[in-house]
């Protein structure tokens, strides 16, 4: 039975591994909301860090009028193009030998490894997609905050959570009040996701137990919510600054958040590469999981200036970071939810 990473080392195996393991995880980065995007994946695959993606305004609610014989139209509804701001992130993971030796021991220690490595992987794209949420949002700050997306957000909570009233937590009719913010795009929830804290899971669950099912999903069957599929996280929360704590939670349509990554090499240096080092003077092995990615929030603009090689997630949180290009909030397809439970 082999006893080290470099019995193991197979780098196409672990790569392979890798990719197929990350595809079929259940995970918010897997579901509807999160696309593949060409724009995105050039960016994160070039060079520089922030890239311009050009859209057209909607025209979808623009009136019509009476043709007149002889006569032009009175009104020319302009088609008029915009432009989002995305932003690259180069991101790196160091875990020497003694962080895998209890999996070492096991039937398939390849495969414990890669797994692990998979659902951290995804973790981190969640962390920072959240980050990039309550950006837009300012979800992480104070009732009232003005931010990018202030109007497709819902307060109801204070600083004093452990205080809350009824009114200040999660209910059926603060969901179905929070969900018609988004105008038509709530159709599109079908095939996107509700992600919420377990406790606001909880709370639904007490308040509204019917409206909850199961559906398919790709590989996996998911829970769903009115037809919502359901996306868990413990990292959706904060404490209150008095006490108690506050919760955000996202109703996010189909096909809002674009994605590209770099594709990994293997033992190369390059900022996208997955590489195992063998230490001989320390007599230790460590493996390198060296990303680029980008993921970028529909009708959004990144304005900010990067201090470092690319973005923390503190800096995706950073309000003044963002600013709003489409005509109104509600086209973006997103809606946040604060209360204290």
């Amino acid at each position: 039975m082999p006893t080290t990473i470099s019995d193991l080392w197979i780098p196409d195996v672990w790569l392979a591994t890798m990719r197929e393991k990350q595809a079929t995880f259940p995970s918010l980065l897997n579901s509807g909301v999160v696309v593949d995007n060409p724009k995105a994946a050039e960016l994160a695959t070039g060079p520089g860090e922030v890239a311009v993606i050009p859209f057209f305004r909607d025209i979808t609610d623009q009136d019509d009028e009476v043709q007149v014989e002889n006569q032009e139209p009175t009104v020319d509804n302009k088609i008029t193009a915009g432009q989002m701001k995305a932003v690259a992130c180069n991101r790196v993971t160091k875990n020497s030998a003694t962080a895998f030796s209890a999996q070492l021991s096991g039937e398939d220690p390849v495969g414990e490894m890669v797994a692990q490595m998979v659902q951290r992987k995804l973790k981190q794209r969640q962390k920072s997609l959240l980050a990039m949420l309550r950006g837009a949002f300012g979800s992480a700050g104070a009732s009232g905050v003005d931010a990018a997306l202030k109007a497709v957000r819902m307060d109801a909570f204070d600083e004093s959570g452990n205080d809350a009233t009824v009114d200040q937590l999660m209910s059926i009719d603060l969901f179905i009040d929070s969900k018609g913010l988004m105008g038509e795009l709530a159709d599109d929830l079908s095939n996107g996701a509700l992600w919420l804290h377990p406790t606001i899971l909880g709370a639904l669950e007490k308040a509204d137990e019917t409206s909850f099912d199961k559906a398919s999903r790709g590989p996996w069957t998911i829970r769903t919510y009115r037809g919502i599929p359901i996306y868990v996280s413990e990292s959706l929360v904060r404490a209150g600054t008095t006490n108690g704590y506050v919760y955000d939670t996202y109703l996010l349509a189909r096909g809002i958040v674009a994605r590209g990554e770099k594709p990994q090499k293997t033992d190369v240096v390059d900022v996208a590469a997955l590489q195992m080092e063998r230490k001989f003077g320390l007599n230790n092995e460590i493996i390198y999981d060296r990303t680029r990615f980008v993921m970028h929030l529909n009708g959004m603009k990144w304005v900010g200036t990067i201090e470092g090689e690319s973005p923390e997630n503190a800096e995706l949180g950073t309000i003044a970071n963002w600013n709003l290009v489409l005509a109104t909030a509600n086209r973006v397809g997103a809606v946040c939810i604060r209360t204290n439970g």
